[in-house]
């Protein structure tokens, strides 16, 4: 069911494109044009009735890029003493072991969905990630994997992942554990309040090749419930894998999409048949978009066959929310049964929050197509950025900083 390398890099939806002028003639689909015939997308309003911060935080024991992300809402009503008390009595009331046993069979009733076998949860791992929330109501907020230490996870320290969130009871709404836990699973899954998704928490709850989980929930003075899932093998499970496999299945973090998988709670408002599974024909999320190449771009239907009644314009973007896998072909999903293969675009991922990088040297400026175009950005310049991408010619990512312009990620860093 999973794929084991998977090395595209797109990410990231907010609304999609596309316009059709059907008859007898080919028409070429706009970047501006009506939305009605787009793929249905989710967005997020972070304006709310009070303070909330959500954060969350992936993480595993070869992970080079330990990242938190935070967003913020802003408070624009005015409350009295008496919500206030009211709001600390409810989370006050949260029955945080109830809670624990709610995450962990939401975890495995995601797990079973997707053909893997249920985690056991063990002491070791409870304790441990019991003592990672804790620590976070004493600072105030996860701590970007700033004090996860997989050694005090032994002898379940193999194959050692971590996922952190931290979630305001404003956002919560409900003392009742198996909603909270449904909430917290749904967030891990997928990633909405995430500033850069790369679904790494899917990626870790659904590992197969992990055996053992601790789950942790802490709550605040302030309301902020905080959640840990501290997840690894002892030396016996991780022995009946082949390290390759295990090895293969971390490299799909490197993507910035979904590996092939399925959520009730996250799939309810995919009902149109471009996200029904079928033979020859799977799925995987994705939060970005293509760019396709200087050239009239073919599009395809759900089964693979290629549209005659509609085109892509040379050079132009396409917001895009699935892969698809279809007859074993790769393709990118922009419009109500519309699909660009993967040989015709460039895909990319886009970020939610502002970004920049810096060069670490001269730095070479890459055009769409992965070609080097002989001009350079001075080292120790700063710059913008709103796209990842993969170069298809070296295989390195890189990070655009202009239209047609990119700079690879072995010469600059992340700001």
């Amino acid at each position: 069911m999973f794929s084991k390398t998977k090395r595209a890099a797109i990410l990231v939806a907010a609304s999609a494109l596309l316009a059709t002028s059907l008859g007898g003639n080919i028409a070429y689909a706009d970047a501006t044009a009506n939305v009605n015939n787009a793929s249905t997308v989710t967005t997020t309003n972070t304006n709310s009735s009070s303070d909330t911060d959500v954060a969350t935080a992936t993480n595993d024991s070869v992970d080079p890029n330990k990242t938190v992300t935070t967003t913020s809402t802003n408070d624009t009503t005015n409350s009295n003493s008496s919500t206030v008390a009211n709001t600390q009595a409810s989370y006050n009331n949260i029955d945080i072991a109830s809670v624990k046993m709610a995450m962990l069979s939401e975890l495995n009733r995601l797990r079973a969905q997707n053909g893997l076998s249920a985690l056991t949860s063990v002491g070791v791992l409870n304790n441990y990630a019991q003592a990672r929330t804790d620590s976070f109501t004493s600072t105030g907020g996860v701590d970007n994997h700033a004090g996860w230490n997989s050694t005090n996870m032994y002898p379940y320290n193999l194959t050692a992942e971590e996922n952190i969130a931290q979630m305001p009871f404003s956002m919560i709404g409900t003392t009742d554990a198996a909603a909270i836990a449904q909430k917290i699973t749904h967030e891990f899954y997928s990633e909405m309040y995430d500033s850069e998704p790369n679904f790494g928490h899917r990626k870790n709850m659904l590992n197969p090749y992990i055996n053992y989980v601790g789950i942790g929930v802490s709550i605040s003075n302030n309301g902020m419930v905080y959640f840990s899932q501290e997840m690894g093998n002892d030396q016996a499970s991780y022995s009946k894998y082949d390290p390759s496999d295990v090895y293969s299945y971390f490299l799909t973090n490197n993507n910035d999409y979904a590996n092939v998988s399925k959520y009730d709670v996250a799939d309810a408002g995919k009902t149109s048949a471009d996200y029904v599974k079928r033979d020859n024909y799977v799925t995987a999320d994705l939060r970005g978009g293509v760019s396709t190449k200087n050239v009239v771009t073919p599009l395809y239907d759900r089964y693979g066959n290629r549209r005659t009644d509609l085109e892509l314009a040379p050079s132009t973007d396409w917001i895009s929310d699935m892969i698809a896998i279809i007859n074993g072909s790769t393709f990118y999903h922009v419009s109500t049964n519309g699909f660009v293969s993967a040989n015709d675009a460039l895909p990319w991922a886009s970020f939610l929050a502002g970004a920049s990088v810096t060069a670490t040297t001269n730095a070479k400026i890459y055009d769409n197509n992965g070609h080097y175009t002989g001009n350079t950005v001075n080292a120790n310049s700063k710059w913008s950025t709103d796209r990842r991408a993969v170069n298809p010619l070296t295989g390195v990512k890189m990070y655009r900083i202009s239209t047609n312009a990119w700079i690879q990620q072995n010469q600059l860093v992340q700001n």
